[in-house]
């Protein structure tokens, strides 16, 4: 028997919310009728400098939100270092020391054929069978080498020494220019 109660609670709070909200709606319906179609300051106008303005503002927005960057580094990244002419020497000569690299090729006094190979910041004599940076020389023919490394084989040729930056350039000649107008 308590379940009827609860029933007819439930039932009689329902209708009550329900007379609330039509009595509710019905007020903020007479407040909306109470508003006039025309607002108080239409008559008030923007005067032409003012609304050249906001539109410009309003297309430098849109002109703002089209624009993609397209950096590709990081701008914001903290560990970017400037680097003078003496670092970009230094990291030259760094690459320059670290390269194998086939100087020359020629028949020794003895008749043996030999190898300059550049490694690690000096030149080097190699003849057949001899091991340069992992690679054993295999074979010597004029202007080459073919070697094995980790059972492949492979051909070094001749190669120049790579030129200095363009940038340790530009700076030589620009102070060797300006040394020349001062004299």
């Amino acid at each position: 028997m308590d379940f009827k109660y609860l029933k007819d609670f439930a039932i009689s709070l329902t209708i009550i919310m329900l007379i609330v909200f039509l009595l509710r709606d019905a007020s903020l319906y007479k407040k909306e009728l109470n508003v006039p179609v025309k607002s108080v300051y239409s008559k008030m106008s923007v005067n032409d400098s003012l609304m050249a303005t906001i539109q410009n503002i309003e297309r430098s927005i849109q002109d703002r939100k089209s624009f993609m960057f397209t950096v590709t580094k990081d701008p914001l990244k903290q560990d970017l270092i400037v680097q003078d002419r003496i670092d970009l020497l230094q990291q030259w000569q760094t690459m320059v020391k670290n390269m194998v690299r086939l100087a020359g090729t020629f028949v020794d006094e003895k008749g043996k054929r030999t190898a300059i190979i550049s490694y690690q910041g000096t030149d080097g004599r190699y003849y057949i069978g001899d091991y340069v940076a992992g690679r054993k020389i295999e074979e010597i023919q004029n202007g080459r080498v073919v070697y094995s490394a980790n059972g492949q084989k492979g051909v070094m040729t001749l190669e120049p020494i790579p030129p200095k930056p363009v940038e340790l350039e530009m700076n030589k000649s620009n102070t060797a220019s300006q040394l020349d107008q001062n004299y």
